[in-house]
């Protein structure tokens, strides 16, 4: 009888076990690349290099959700950028470990709710409606938005001091369910600063998905807004610009094309010298655009291409543009395994042209 009641009372503990593991869970992930390459600044000399993160940047990541019953569940998500050539942690602008994102959240039938480092709606546009996605290095949309001086340019250009990261820190972020293929989101970020010269962020979306066609809207009022409170980020990040951007794209089968158009209007306190001809060397408007496709040549096989151009306004007359022509090759080995080969050729005004040429792997896991 003793041995029975052990008996049920361990399937009874096993049972509880097995439905608390059902309705709580976490996973580890992230993606791995290195490439090998050889790259020429705008005005620089060539280099060769063995790098990573030229397709998309390497990171990994924890996740976890947690059923809360009526529909209701618990989220959130730690990742961190990783220099796959070196092993070292790659941090974002505020210095911080979790570079890529950290929140945690409610979701439900009302959409999602997150507090924390959360993708901005203009990263996620930017990198959605280009064949080469969020590549900092291949993507002519990725470059003018987030240009870091790694590869073609030998400086930081306009939007990687404008706006910050590709995640806003200090952020609330909603985004609505799905209705008919219509989705929205809101993203506030708050100045926490007393100062008069500090000014609230904030991001508004919508996109649209049916079938082949796919299109997204994004409008962002971006604040400066002070950084993380740390030792590596004693500065605030210079944002103060306001932009509008519309992306598209459409799979013929065949092919499928991609487009975008970005305006940006910065504040009188948030001019950028960019070292081009402005008059006085900074920057107050700029127009971006990119037109791109993804030609599928055999079941694992595509071929990348992509055009894009920003013309950057000065406060008088003065004005400049950077052109950017990028092609590529991207091969799966697997599900989780591809290699990649891209070369990208830069001309900024009245610089001599740049270019990067690499060939690398990628790992999902």
């Amino acid at each position: 009888m003793f041995a029975k009641k052990n008996l049920v009372a361990a399937a009874a503990l096993l049972a509880l076990v097995g439905v608390a593991q059902a309705q709580s869970s976490v996973k580890l992930y992230g993606y791995l690349e290195a490439d090998v390459g050889s790259y020429k600044a705008v005005g620089g000399k060539t280099t060769t290099k063995v790098q990573s993160g030229d397709m998309m940047t390497s990171f990994i990541g924890f996740s976890g959700v947690e059923d809360l019953g009526s529909g209701l569940k618990a989220e959130f998500a730690l990742e961190s950028f990783i220099g796959g050539d070196t092993g070292s942690n790659v941090p974002n602008q505020a210095g911080q470990f979790w570079s890529r994102t950290s929140w945690v959240g409610l979701s439900g039938g009302f959409g999602r709710v997150a507090l924390g480092q959360y993708d901005n709606a203009l990263f996620t546009a930017g990198y959605t409606y280009n064949p080469f996605g969020s590549s900092m290095t291949f993507s002519p949309t990725m470059r003018h938005f987030y240009d870091l001086g790694s590869t073609t340019r030998g400086n930081a250009g306009t939007y990687a001091l404008s706006q910050g990261d590709t995640g806003w820190v200090n952020s609330i972020t909603y985004e609505t369910p799905v209705f008919g293929g219509f989705a929205g989101s809101l993203q506030f970020s708050p100045k926490e600063s007393s100062s008069s010269g500090d000014k609230n962020s904030y991001t508004v979306s919508g996109s649209y998905n049916n079938g082949p066609f796919s299109a997204m809207a994004v409008y962002v009022d971006g604040g400066k807004a002070p950084k993380v409170t740390s030792s590596a980020a004693a500065s605030p990040y210079i944002m103060a610009f306001r932009s509008a951007s519309f992306g598209a794209s459409y799979d013929f089968g065949v092919v499928k094309a991609f487009g975008q158009y970005t305006r940006f209007k910065y504040y009188s306190d948030g001019l950028f010298d960019l070292d081009v001809n402005a008059p006085d060397g900074s920057v107050n408007k700029a127009n971006v655009w990119q037109l791109g496709v993804s030609v599928p040549v055999t079941a694992s096989g595509s071929v990348l291409a992509s055009y894009g151009e920003a013309k950057y306004k000065g406060p008088t007359d003065g004005s400049a543009k950077d052109k950017i022509l990028s092609l590529g090759y991207d091969h799966a080995l697997s599900k989780r395994t591809s290699v990649f080969t891209a070369f990208t050729s830069e001309k900024l005004t009245d610089e001599k042209s740049g270019r990067a040429f690499a060939v690398g792997v990628k790992h999902n896991f």
